[in-house]
């Protein structure tokens, strides 16, 4: 019995020796199939988008305020109307200011028959030059406070400074406007709708690639799935200074795009657009899908297809877009590369570490 228990225990432990040995065999076989798709670089055209949001505004427009203090004594327009420019808008009415004209006309006739009686008895050496000058420094001074007085009327009658529209309701009659900075009144603005622009808020990662001279396109939502058209204007070096959150922690600059005039039809001031300016333009370029870019520390490269080999190629990238990379050196038209999926050799270190082994 004790023979027969030991070839028992002695069989048992070499099929557990077997079968560990074979589990380590197949267990050290296991590596990641390679799964990969190849494609050919082509040649094609490709352009850098950047996407921004703003507004639209007139490029012309007016606000108008009071230079003097008093009360509206007409408003001669309503919103929406069409105004000329030196056309009369408003007037306020103010009694001290045409007093003080009056007393200044009064005082200009007084010293100016003054200087001419003067002028007179000096031709007939009856009088000094010094009493004539005097006379002729009074008559000066008279008119210059009359010139302001009656300057200070003049602002009491609202001119449009340009041909356009009244945006938004006037201020009534009767109402009080005040001058000066910190009382300052908006009575009215007057804004050309015949050349409108949008100022977009361009990212400073991207500000890099707007210039003067790009196409625009936009959508606002009074109108989806229509798209508008302009050009690129001007770029502000100065960078945003708005008071939203998100300007206050990435910088911002604003592009101005004039909207073309045979599409501002419905277009209104303040309306959202959302654009894409259609940046840098590469024509009869090597591209390749994004996919198949991969990146190391020594730079970009591919895996290019020879014969039944795969070789690692470091390429240089121009325009980059969602979908497509621009090749600048590295490869050729035609060259047929790894555009998206797993390579043996990177795997192997993968699969190195993920092996179990048993003792």
């Amino acid at each position: 019995m004790n023979k027969k228990w030991k070839w028992i225990i002695i069989s048992i432990s070499l099929l557990a020796i077997a079968c560990g040995g074979g589990y380590s065999y197949v267990s050290t076989q296991e590596k990641a199939v390679p799964s990969y798709t190849l494609g050919k670089v082509e040649k094609g055209n490709i352009s850098l988008h950047i996407d921004a949001t703003g507004t639209i505004e007139p490029i012309n427009s007016v606000d108008l305020s009071a230079n003097v203090s008093g009360t509206l004594e007409k408003v001669y327009v309503k919103q929406n109307e069409k105004v000329t420019v030196g056309q009369k808008l408003a007037t306020i009415q103010s009694k001290a200011l045409n007093s003080t004209r009056e007393e200044a006309q009064n005082t200009l006739e007084n010293k100016e028959s003054y200087y001419n009686r003067l002028t007179q008895l000096y031709k007939q050496d009856a009088i000094s030059y010094q009493a004539l000058d005097n006379a002729r420094l009074e008559y000066l001074n008279a008119k210059a406070a009359y010139d302001k007085a009656q300057a200070e009327v003049n602002d009491t009658v609202i001119i449009s400074p340009l041909d356009g529209t009244v945006i938004g309701e006037p201020m009534k009659a009767g109402e009080t406007v005040s001058q000066g900075l910190a009382s300052q009144m908006l009575i009215m603005t007057v804004a050309d709708l015949s050349s409108m622009q949008i100022q977009l808020l361009v990212d400073e990662t991207d500000i890099g690639g707007v210039t003067a001279g790009q196409r625009v396109e936009f959508t606002v939502d009074a109108y989806p799935g229509k798209v508008f058209h302009g050009l690129v204007r001007n770029v502000s070096k100065k960078k945003y200074s708005g008071s939203s959150s998100a300007a206050s922690s990435v910088i911002y600059y604003t592009v101005y795009v004039t909207i073309n005039t045979d599409e501002l039809e419905g277009l209104y001031p303040s309306m959202t657009a959302r654009a894409t300016i259609i940046g840098k333009e590469n024509k009869d370029s090597l591209l390749v899908p994004v996919t198949a870019i991969r990146t190391d520390a020594s730079g970009s490269y591919v895996y290019k297809s020879v014969g039944k080999e795969l070789n690692k190629v470091y390429v240089k990238t121009g325009i980059t877009t969602d979908q497509k990379v621009e090749i600048l050196k590295g490869l050729s038209e035609g060259d047929e590369i790894v555009v998206s999926g797993t390579i043996a050799n990177e795997i192997d270190t993968k699969s190195d570490n993920k092996r179990q082994r048993r003792p």
